[in-house]
C-alpha cells in the first residue's frame, strides 16, 4: 500500500500564510492551528467552494483522515479531484494513492497513472517512484522493467524523506537483468539532467513502441 502525503496540511500552511490568499483558508489556518478543527472545516470548505485549489486539497485531506469532520473518502476523492485539476501536486499524488488502492472509488489503475504522472510532471519525486512501480507491474499501462526501475532511481535521487520507499521498492524487485540495470541507470540519468523531467523517458517510451511494431511485422 502507497503512504500518502498526511503531513502537508501544516506544511502547507505555513508556506501558504505569505501569499494572497482567500479570507476564508487564513481563517482556516488560523482555527486549525488554535486546535479549532470544526471552524477549520468550515472556512477551508467555504474557500474550497470558491475554488481555492489549496482550501480543497486541505479539505480532501480532512476528509480523509477525519479531521474535524467524519472520514468519508469518497469525499476525499471528490475534493482532491478538484484541486488536482487546477494543478495541485500533493493532490495529484493523494488521488493516485486512493485510485491505485481502492480508497474511495474502485481501483483504477488507469487512474492511477494518470495523477502519478501529472504530480511527477510537476517534480513530486513520491509520484515518480509510484509511478515507477506501475510499470514494473504492469498496472494501468503495459508492464517496462527498464522504465520501472529508472523511475525508482529516479525517485531515490529526487526525495531521500522517510516515507519514500523506492528504496526498498529497488531492493524487492526480482528479475532485473544486468542490460535492464543499465539501461535503467541511463535513462534515469537523462532525466537527472533534463530540463523537463519526463522528455527524456518519454522518448525512451516512443523509441520500445515503435521498436515493438518493426519488430512484429
Amino acid at each position: 500500500m502507497k503512504i500518502l502525503k498526511l503531513s502537508i496540511l501544516s506544511v502547507l500552511f505555513v508556506s501558504i500564510l505569505s501569499s494572497p490568499v482567500f479570507a476564508g483558508f487564513t481563517e482556516g489556518v488560523v482555527a486549525y492551528e488554535a486546535g479549532n478543527l470544526p471552524l477549520a472545516f468550515k472556512e477551508f470548505r467555504e474557500a474550497a467552494e470558491e475554488g481555492h485549489a489549496d482550501s480543497q486539497f486541505n479539505l480532501g485531506l480532512m476528509y480523509e483522515n477525519g479531521i474535524g469532520v467524519n472520514k468519508d473518502e469518497k469525499e476525499a476523492v471528490a475534493w482532491y479531484l478538484k484541486a488536482a485539476l487546477q494543478g495541485n501536486s500533493d493532490a495529484q499524488y493523494n488521488l493516485a494513492v486512493l485510485y491505485e488502492n481502492g480508497r474511495g472509488s474502485d481501483v483504477n489503475f488507469a487512474e492511477a497513472y494518470q495523477w502519478y504522472r501529472k504530480a511527477a510532471v510537476l517534480g513530486d519525486g513520491l509520484a515518480v517512484g509510484n509511478l515507477g512501480m506501475l510499470y514494473l507491474r504492469g498496472q494501468g499501462v503495459k508492464e517496462d522493467k527498464v522504465a520501472g526501475f529508472a523511475l525508482l532511481l529516479l525517485s531515490v535521487a529526487m526525495d531521500n524523506s522517510p516515507e519514500n520507499h523506492a528504496k526498498r521498492n529497488i531492493s524487492s524487485t526480482k528479475d532485473l537483468t544486468p542490460e535492464i540495470i543499465t539501461a535503467a541507470q541511463a535513462l534515469s540519468a537523462e532525466m537527472t539532467k533534463a530540463k523537463k523531467l519526463m522528455e527524456p523517458f518519454d522518448q525512451y517510451m516512443k523509441l520500445t513502441t515503435s521498436d515493438a511494431a518493426d519488430n512484429s511485422k
